[in-house]
């Protein structure tokens, strides 16, 4: 167990918003290998960001501090010149051309360039991914494609997770002295209510983040600094008003978990914590079922840690529940 998120991919990175921490006396045992595994640097159609957070254990200390300020920053410091990317980051040019070529780019023109489409396909509605669809009609009425590119983006999804990472967060979660809100947009707002309704029969202290402005303001001013912990949900077409939230708490001391799309929600500019999944679905609008099997995984985790308290809780609830229903 590690006791500073200085050697994770986003620790004193992300706005310089990652703090020391001691570990759970309690001990974590690690997510499993199979469940969580790192990328290989030559899969395919991986973007700046999964490459930089694969690679970011064998930079080096240069080449990890520009890494760290192009997250933070992402993706626009990375489309600047060399020069001024260098200056950014602390670092001299032929540091960032290093680090170019250990991203497994020939050359800074090859990086920018992939920079560039990503920007491209972050920005593109739901028109048009779907006036671009070309997938014939299964006139067999079978659900096979979909459900191929479901089960293909939920190993793309557990294959990118960075163990520490979900390790931080499970950890979060399962300390019952933090409070923890979920905070989603207009359709990931499934994924906070479900991250909620999977905690509250095991511990307490979770809610959802209401988009009520009043009743946001007021969570915002109930943050214990660095105890409370907000689990933000936000992908492309990233919702300003969420990014807004998520900055407050940040300037709040809360810690700031971060569920994305691989392209990057602005919010990673002030987490402590990302985990990113593959939304890309067989159909013209994205995906949020590896999302969801993300968070079961996590609460999974989480319950575990729990242990013996949870199924003190569960046995004071149940009862209540079934009395109610």
């Amino acid at each position: 167990m590690w006791s500073s998120f200085e050697d994770s991919p986003w620790g004193g990175v992300v706005g310089g918003r990652a703090r020391a921490e001691s570990g759970d006396p309690r001990g974590v045992r690690p997510m499993s290998r199979t469940a969580v595994r790192t990328w290989s640097m030559d899969q395919p159609g991986r973007t700046v960001s999964e490459r930089v957070r694969a690679s970011i254990d064998r930079l080096t200390p240069a080449e990890r501090r520009a890494a760290r300020a192009l997250l933070a920053a992402y993706p626009v410091l990375g489309l600047d010149t060399v020069a001024s990317f260098a200056e950014a980051s602390g670092v001299s040019g032929p540091t960032i051309v290093r680090l170019v070529k250990s991203l497994g780019y020939g050359t800074f023109r090859e990086f920018q360039d992939t920079l560039r489409r990503e920007v491209h396909e972050r920005g593109e509605s739901a028109l048009s991914q779907a006036t671009r669809s070309t997938e014939p009609l299964d006139t067999q009425g079978s659900l096979g494609r979909a459900r191929d590119a479901y089960l293909h983006g939920i190993e793309r999804t557990f294959a990118g997770v960075h163990e520490r990472d979900a390790e931080t967060l499970v950890r979060w979660l399962a300390d019952t002295r933090r409070r923890v809100v979920a905070l989603g947009g207009d359709y990931s707002e499934l994924l906070a209510r479900y991250l909620v309704a999977q905690l509250v029969p095991v511990r307490g202290g979770v809610s959802e983040c209401s988009p009520n402005p009043v009743l946001a303001a007021g969570a915002i001013a109930d943050i214990r600094a660095d105890r409370d912990v907000w689990v933000v949900f936000d992908f492309r077409r990233y919702q300003a008003s969420s990014e807004q939230l998520a900055r407050e708490a940040a300037a709040s001391r809360a810690r700031i978990a971060l569920v994305t799309d691989r392209w990057l929600s602005p919010v990673a500019s002030v987490a402590d914590v990302v985990l990113t999944c593959d939304v890309e679905a067989s159909g013209p609008s994205d995906t949020l079922v590896p999302a969801l099997a993300l968070v079961e995984a996590l609460c999974e985790r989480a319950v575990e840690h729990l242990g013996e308290s949870a199924i003190q809780r569960l046995e004071r609830i149940d009862p209540v529940r079934q009395r109610i229903s």
